[in-house]
């Protein structure tokens, strides 16, 4: 087999008519729907599920962004402590957040949630029972996904709209809905740091896709400014002056990049940025190289979650809610690879399911915290710290030193063999 025959290799099984497989999805999704909601609204102390009154701070900044920009206000400058951080394209997605009862939009969100995960799973091949089990275990075990339904976050939908986008594999359609390229560009819009597949989508030579992505996202952009023109010149000319309105809390704890690890333990200044922000981009460049290595082995699940995870250790700022990555890189981990180019040694294998049970349990979690604190810390909080970063770096690191000599040997035997056809 061709080590780039992705289209063989997940070949889509034969499906079933549409309202039996409704009915069938309907029957899976409803236990980790059901566990999501008590996970999302019991998880921060004085959160309850009967009666429903969850603490969900991050969907209550982004309701708070969509009334604030349908009254016509600054909605990059909110009353109160938490300010919206994301792309003006994502405030104007956060309107009818604003328009709905808070129930009712933490409900949807809550659910709609647990159906991106279910999604996610089930295009990595899982079905049925198996499915619906994984699903409910990933919503109650996996520490980023139930703080990000505690904290009514967006970075289940981030993943799922590039997993659904890139990643082959079974689909609830028989064929695609949106041309590739087109959900990637919407997350892009949404938080600037899956930006990152855009550049993979290049590198590895799928131009139309490529395109459609840049295309997509210059006119979602350009639409955006139409409506929200001061904000949107707020927003982009305050990012290219290096401000994420972020200030001290990138030292906080959770934050589990690479830039925040260079200045908890160097300290708050331009040396200390400086030297994340080179070490953030050698990462990107890092992630991207593996993740071409291995498409060109055909191994495109693994290639599209070794630039995920690249992409959040590279953001300067990544919080624990933001690694959802792990669950579908726990499914590439999982799957069974053929005698070949695309078989993963016992070794990686082992250091990927190191990383994702350390994100998954995240014992660092209980380190000191809060008040800038981190900057106080003793050298072995540093090291429990940086566990996160230092786990993904050689994750990524050793997926390029595996792949790329089978890269070579690969190639330069059908460049032998074409020169053989030719004489």
């Amino acid at each position: 087999m061709s080590p780039t025959s992705a289209a063989a290799t997940y070949a889509p099984l034969a499906q079933p008519g549409f309202w039996i497989r409704f009915a069938r999805g309907i029957g899976i999704s409803l236990p980790p729907v059901l566990v999501a909601l008590y996970v999302g609204a019991t998880t921060f102390d004085g959160g309850t599920f009967l009666p429903w009154q969850p603490i969900m701070v991050d969907l209550g900044v982004y309701r708070q962004a969509g009334s604030v920009l349908l009254a016509g206000g600054d909605f990059y400058d909110l009353p109160g402590p938490l300010q919206f951080l994301y792309p003006p394209f994502a405030a104007v997605l956060a309107v009818p957040l604003a328009l709905l009862p808070t129930t009712v939009v933490q409900v949807g969100w809550t659910a709609a949630g647990a159906l991106a995960l279910v999604a996610v799973l089930h295009r990595f091949g899982l079905k049925g029972w198996v499915l619906s089990a994984a699903s409910t275990a990933v919503v109650y075990v996996v520490e980023p996904v139930v703080q990000t339904l505690a904290f009514g976050q967006l970075g289940i939908f981030l993943v799922a709209l590039i997993v659904l986008d890139l990643v082959p594999g079974p689909r609830v359609f028989s064929r695609r809905l949106l041309p590739e390229g087109v959900l990637t560009a919407v997350a892009t819009a949404i938080k600037l740091t899956p930006a990152i597949f855009v550049v993979y989508l290049l590198l590895v030579r799928k131009f139309r896709a490529f395109w459609t992505a840049v295309i997509t996202g210059i006119v979602v952009t350009l639409i955006t400014f139409a409506i929200v023109p001061a904000a949107s010149w707020e927003f982009w000319t305050r990012l290219t002056h290096g401000d994420t309105g972020l200030g001290h809390s990138i030292i906080y704890y959770t934050n589990q990049s690479v830039m925040a690890d260079i200045v908890r333990i160097f300290g708050l200044g331009q040396a200390a940025a400086i030297v994340g922000l080179v070490l953030s981009a050698a990462v990107a460049v890092a992630g991207v190289w593996a993740a071409m290595l291995w498409h060109r082995l055909g191994d495109i699940r693994l290639a599209v979650n070794l630039c995920g995870v690249a992409g959040l250790l590279a953001s300067p700022v990544s919080w624990l809610h933001h690694f959802v990555w792990v669950v579908p890189l726990a499914m590439s981990l999982i799957e069974r690879r053929p005698i070949g180019p695309r078989r993963l040694p016992t070794w990686y294998l082992a250091l990927g399911w190191f990383f994702v049970g350390w994100v998954t349990v995240a014992p660092f979690t209980d380190l000191p915290n809060g008040a800038d604190v981190e900057l106080q810390w003793t050298w072995s909080q540093h090291v429990l710290a940086s566990i996160t970063a230092v786990a993904g770096l050689f994750l990524v690191a050793s997926a390029i030193v595996i792949a790329r000599p089978r890269v070579l040997t690969i190639f330069a035997r059908a460049d032998r063999e074409s020169v053989t056809q030719r004489q």
